[in-house]
C-alpha cells in the first residue's frame, strides 16, 4: 500500500544515474514508495541506452560521473528530449551557487544528497508538477494544430472553387462582362489570392509543428526561380514608386533541394518586403560565399529595430499594429520561413535599420549548389533546350 501523498494517480519514469551502488538502491527504494517507476545507471553511457528505450519524465543526475561530466551529459539528453525536467543532485561542495548552476546547465533542480530524502522529495515533487504543466501545454498546442490544418483544409475547396469562377468570368467565358464588373472582380480574385496564401501558410506551418513535413529534393533552376519571384514583385509594387531587380552575378546554375520549400521563404521574404516598402527599391541577390548558398531579398522599407530583429521570427507576432492593420497579415510568414530553412540545413538571417531598410537572407548548404556543366532533363529543360544565362535575367525589364 502506498503512502499517503505519494504519486500513484500520476505514476511517472523517474531516471537516476550515480556511480554509487549503495546510493541509487537507496534513492531506488525512496521514489519507488511514492509510487514512481524507477530506472537506474551507473554510467552517463548507460543512462543514455535507457533514455532512448524508455519515455523518461525526470532525470536525477549525479553531478560527478566517471568518463563524461554532467554538462555533456545534460546536453546529450536535451538532444534527445528538450522538455525533460532534470535535477542535479551532489555531495560535492562547489563555489558557486545552486543558482547559478542551474541557470548554466539548463536544468530545474540541484539538490545537495547532505540536505537528506525529504528535501529530494521535494525536488523530485516540483519536478513532475512542472512535466506535467509541460505535457498539457505541449498537448493543448498539439491540438490547436490540428484544429489549424483540419480548418486550413476545409477552406482550400470554397477558395478554389471562388478563384476559378472568378478567373472564367473575367477571361469571360459566361459572355462579356460589364466594364463596372472588371474592377471589383479583381478585387475578388486579389483577396482570394492572399486568403488562399495565408491558408497555404497554416497548413505547411501546422504540418511542420506535428513534425510531418519531409524532405523532396531534386534540381531546381535558380534562374527559372528568380524569374518568378521577379514576376512576384512586380505585381506586388505596382503602383508604387518602387522598382525591381535581379542580381544573379556568380549564381549558381542550380541547387539540389526541395523548391517547393524554397519558392515558399523566398515568396515570403518578396512579399514582406513588397508590404513595406512605400518608394524606393527591391533587389534580389544570389550569391554561393564560404560555402553556402545565400538568396538576398533587400528593400528600402520601414526597417525594424535591433531589439525586434529576432522576435520578427516567432510565429503571429506582429511588431506595430498601425502597420499590420495596413498591410494586413497574421505574422506567421516569417516563422514558416526560418523554419522551412532549418529543415533544409540553412536559415533565414535579417539585417535592418530603421528607416532605411531590411535584408532578409535565405542561407542554405553550399554542398547543394551545381555549376554550369549541369544542364538538360536533371534541369527540367528538353534535350538541346537552350539554358538561359544567369546573368541574362538581370537585364529584363
Amino acid at each position: 500500500m502506498l503512502p499517503t501523498g505519494s504519486a500513484s494517480q500520476n505514476r511517472h519514469v523517474i531516471l537516476v544515474v550515480d556511480d554509487a551502488v549503495e546510493v541509487l538502491r537507496s534513492i531506488r527504494a525512496l521514489l519507488s514508495r511514492e509510487g514512481h517507476t524507477v530506472l537506474t545507471a551507473t554510467s552517463a553511457d548507460e543512462a543514455l541506452a535507457l533514455f532512448k528505450q524508455h519515455e523518461v519524465h525526470l532525470l536525477l543526475l549525479d553531478y560527478l560521473m566517471p568518463g563524461m561530466t554532467a554538462a555533456q551529459m545534460i546536453r546529450s539528453v536535451r538532444a534527445l528530449d528538450p522538455f525533460v525536467q532534470i535535477i542535479l543532485q551532489t555531495g560535492y561542495v562547489d563555489d558557486r551557487p545552486a543558482r547559478a548552476m542551474m541557470a548554466e546547465l539548463d536544468i530545474q533542480g540541484y539538490h545537495d544528497k547532505a540536505d537528506g530524502p525529504e528535501k529530494l522529495l521535494v525536488w523530485v515533487g516540483a519536478g513532475l508538477k512542472t512535466h506535467r504543466l509541460v505535457t498539457s501545454l505541449r498537448e493543448r498546442e498539439r491540438l490547436q494544430n490540428e484544429l489549424v490544418a483540419n480548418v486550413s483544409h476545409e477552406l482550400c475547396t470554397p477558395l478554389h472553387i471562388i478563384s476559378g469562377y472568378t478567373e472564367l468570368l473575367r477571361e469571360g467565358e459566361f459572355g462579356e462582362l460589364p466594364a463596372a464588373a472588371v474592377r471589383p472582380l479583381r478585387s475578388v480574385a486579389e483577396a482570394t489570392h492572399t486568403l488562399s496564401e495565408l491558408v497555404t501558410d497554416f497548413l505547411r506551418y501546422a504540418k511542420i509543428e506535428s513534425g510531418v513535413t519531409e524532405l523532396d529534393q531534386h534540381w531546381m533552376a535558380t534562374a527559372e526561380v528568380a524569374r518568378e519571384l521577379k514576376r512576384l514583385a512586380s505585381f506586388l509594387i505596382e503602383g508604387k514608386e518602387v522598382g525591381c531587380s535581379v542580381d544573379l552575378e556568380g549564381a549558381p546554375v542550380a541547387l539540389v533541394t526541395d523548391s517547393v520549400k524554397v519558392r515558399t521563404i523566398l515568396r515570403n521574404l518578396v512579399t514582406n518586403a513588397a508590404k513595406f516598402t512605400a518608394r524606393g527599391a527591391i533587389t534580389l541577390r544570389f550569391r554561393i560565399r564560404e560555402e553556402t548558398v545565400r538568396i538576398a531579398v533587400s528593400d528600402t522599407g520601414v526597417g525594424i529595430a535591433p531589439e525586434d530583429q529576432e522576435r520578427i521570427f516567432d510565429p503571429f507576432r506582429q511588431l506595430d499594429e498601425s502597420l499590420t492593420r495596413e498591410h494586413r497579415g497574421v505574422g506567421l510568414g516569417l516563422a514558416l520561413s526560418r523554419r522551412l530553412a532549418r529543415i533544409l540545413g540553412g536559415d533565414v538571417e535579417v539585417e535592418s535599420q530603421v528607416g532605411v531598410g531590411s535584408t532578409f537572407t535565405l542561407v542554405l548548404p553550399g554542398s547543394l549548389a551545381a555549376g554550369p556543366e549541369v544542364h538538360g532533363p536533371r534541369l527540367g529543360i528538353p534535350d538541346g533546350g537552350a539554358y538561359p544565362a544567369p546573368w541574362a535575367l538581370a537585364e529584363e525589364h
